[in-house]
């Protein structure tokens, strides 16, 4: 007999959190970088060669892959954001250092009063996307930008006997896809579109800084280019690709080692 809003119920949906960090190093080569347990949380397995590397490769593990905690502080609020799973995107242009995107859903907690605490942040530089080593198929492409989609989705197992009447969030599936846009040569010198037509899968790597310890190789074994298009860069010609990463044996489509 009148209007007006039906008072709702929440009933604990996903929080999502997106926020960006750079692509660095931790400065010292066998030591991770700040950012590994974000890659560990997006369903990547750390392998540690001590005083060399660190190897960064997907998985598949649902229920049984790492998951954090991740605290915001709003002044003195903090709002806390338990068993989050995400993914990311890696933006890199050249002359530029890399910035990853990441976006992490996890189960709300009641926000609270909190100062926030005192931090260290590693003061190492982050490198710049230069002398790259970049190729494709073998051949050094000249690019400008690069961006990688991890392309995690993400899914939520329901509990009835869970506080929220959700149990967990998890990563259910996975598809890497890339974007590039190298200037356009003779078809004899490299053709794309040859490429494109015949579905070849070919190898791909790049590499982000140059000093030990805050250098990330970006590798994958079976690249396929999915689309084809022409662009234009200061009047050059270019092609606009995109590429999907395909795995080889299996979890092994990309690998972001950090030497």
């Amino acid at each position: 007999t009148y209007y007006g809003n039906v008072a709702g119920v929440s009933i604990g949906e996903a929080v999502k959190i997106k926020f960006a960090t750079e692509l660095k190093g931790s400065g010292t080569a066998g030591t991770a970088p700040e950012i590994d347990p974000l890659f560990r949380a997006c369903n990547y397995t750390k392998t540690n060669t001590p005083g060399t590397k660190d190897d960064y490769d997907p998985n598949s593990n649902q229920s049984t892959g790492e998951s954090i905690t991740i605290y915001f502080y709003q002044h003195d609020i903090v709002h806390k954001i338990s068993g989050c799973r995400g993914t990311f995107t890696l933006d890199l242009t050249a002359g530029e250092y890399g910035k990853i995107n990441w976006e992490f859903t996890g189960i709300y907690t009641a926000a609270a009063d909190g100062s926030i605490p005192a931090i260290t942040v590693n003061a190492t530089v982050p490198p710049r996307f230069l002398s790259a080593s970049f190729t494709i198929d073998s051949y050094a492409a000249i690019i400008e930008k690069m961006k990688i989609d991890a392309g995690n989705e993400i899914g939520r197992r329901p509990s009835a006997n869970a506080a929220t009447g959700i149990l967990e969030y998890f990563v259910k599936e996975r598809k890497i896809t890339c974007e590039i846009d190298p200037e356009v040569v003779a078809l004899a010198t490299k053709s794309f579109w040859g490429l494109w037509a015949a579905n070849t899968l070919v190898a791909f790597t790049a590499t982000v800084g140059s000093a030990a310890g805050n250098r990330c190789v970006i590798t994958a074994p079976k690249v396929q280019i999915a689309d084809v298009k022409y662009g234009e860069r200061e009047s050059l010609l270019t092609n606009a690709l995109k590429l999907n990463f395909t795995p080889n044996t299996g979890n092994d489509e990309i690998k972001f080692s950090f030497t």
